[in-house]
């Protein structure tokens, strides 16, 4: 079985990132795909404005800080526009919200129009790009480093100044979630910022694709105990159905994939 197109993706991006250029037959030979296979995944990226592709190959068309923020925004798109609908539903007038600085978390901020009074917290200029136009809303910009490949603000400005608030629902993707090893990241700063905002937190909503479960990062955010909701964008497993039960988490995803956007359960 050749490797998906999407890891595909993911490697020529890392590549590029490393190097500012890729060679089609050279990468072609280190992944064990034809040429043919390769020139189709530029012309893909190339179209997402990942890259330029040139004679024999490709390089960046931008500084590798744009191309990260760029490339999570896309990864999985359908999918987190379905979460985003599901995870906004359990947003109510006039609560206070955290939404971690993700592309999951972005595609939530659309469903929030019409709701009121809301206030949301964030750390991360990328959501700011959809956030400012709610202005029926408050909304609370935590300060800190800028991290540009990220696109967020961390370090101790920033947790001093989360350390401050409480009393909020706060929605987290991080990189993945497991049964036994909680939910956790690959980014030791995200990580340790991500520990204060759910101490914090009165709710706290872990919202990832199918592609997060499962797979557990370096560092450990926390167990799934301290999770309320896991909102998703396919079914869980009898595993994770028996888990949500016994910590007594509830699960929402699309009830099928015929109406995924419309539909939801809610099971404990």
């Amino acid at each position: 079985m050749g490797i998906a197109a999407e890891v595909r993706h993911k490697r020529i991006l890392e590549q590029l990132s490393s190097t500012g250029r890729i060679y089609v037959k050279n990468f072609s030979e280190a992944l064990g795909v034809t040429e043919v296979t390769i020139r189709r995944d530029l012309s893909t990226l190339q179209s997402e404005g990942l890259l330029k592709k040139t004679y024999g190959g490709a390089v960046l068309t931008a500084p590798e800080v744009i191309t990260s923020v760029r490339y999570r925004q896309t990864r999985k798109l359908r999918a987190k526009r379905v979460i985003g609908k599901l995870a906004s539903a359990l947003v109510k007038d006039g609560d206070i919200v955290y939404l971690e600085a993700g592309s999951t978390c972005y595609e939530i901020i659309p469903f929030l129009a019409e709701r009121k009074e809301l206030t949301i917290i964030v750390n991360s200029l990328y959501l700011m790009k959809r956030l400012h136009e709610l202005t029926r809303h408050k909304i609370i910009i935590i300060g800190g480093q800028y991290r540009p490949d990220r696109m967020d603000m961390v370090g101790p400005a920033a947790e001093m100044a989360i350390s401050q608030l409480g009393g909020f629902k706060a929605f987290t993707g991080a990189d993945d979630i497991a049964i036994d090893a909680g939910i956790s990241g690959a980014d030791v700063v995200t990580v340790g910022f991500a520990k204060l905002v759910l101490k914090r937190a009165s709710e706290v909503i872990f919202v990832g694709d199918d592609s997060k479960f499962d797979n557990p990062a370096l560092y450990r955010i926390a167990d799934i105990d301290e999770l309320d909701y896991i909102v998703t964008n396919s079914h869980p497993s009898r595993a994770w159905h028996h888990a949500a039960k016994e910590k007594n988490i509830k699960l929402i995803y699309p009830r099928n994939k015929t109406h995924p956007s419309g539909e939801f359960r809610n099971s404990t």
